[in-house]
């Protein structure tokens, strides 16, 4: 039992570094973004599940190759944040990863708003409104 507690706490701490790595640290943007990207997966597979209403498959029901391709794409979106980071560091700025986390932010609060339109849900402007700031300040450049 002590082994198998040895082993998990070494594979989270060597998770942790690479992750520290990768997007300098752990800050309020990225935890945030990540939130929205299970809020997401989770939004797409009610719609599908409960609804059948998914414009990503073609009965609308829940397809388990449409729900691969959506973690895949949220894995690249970590990706690309990383080598926004990465770029961070190389050009000694630090405003490409949050800027690149804003953007994703709005997309996945887009997508969100979506299906919950998906769902029958009446949309709300001001929360339309709030993915129109957030888009904005993803895209200026400082």
């Amino acid at each position: 039992m002590r082994m198998k507690k040895d082993i998990l706490c070494t594979g989270l701490g060597i998770a942790a570094t690479i992750g520290t790595k990768m997007f300098g640290g752990w800050t309020p943007t990225l935890n945030i973004v990540i939130i929205m990207m299970g809020l997401d997966l989770f939004a797409g597979f009610m719609v599908a599940a409960a609804f059948n209403n998914s414009p990503k498959s073609e009965s609308g029901a829940a397809d388990s190759k449409a729900m691969f391709r959506g973690i895949c794409k949220k894995i690249m979106m970590l990706c690309l944040l990383a080598v926004a980071h990465q770029i961070d560091l190389v050009l000694g700025v630090d405003y490409i990863m949050l800027a690149t986390t804003y953007g994703f932010i709005a997309n996945e609060a887009l997508s969100i708003v979506e299906n919950a339109g998906l769902m029958g849900i009446v949309k709300s402007e001001v929360l339309t409104n709030a993915i129109e700031v957030l888009k904005s300040k993803g895209n200026k450049s400082e």
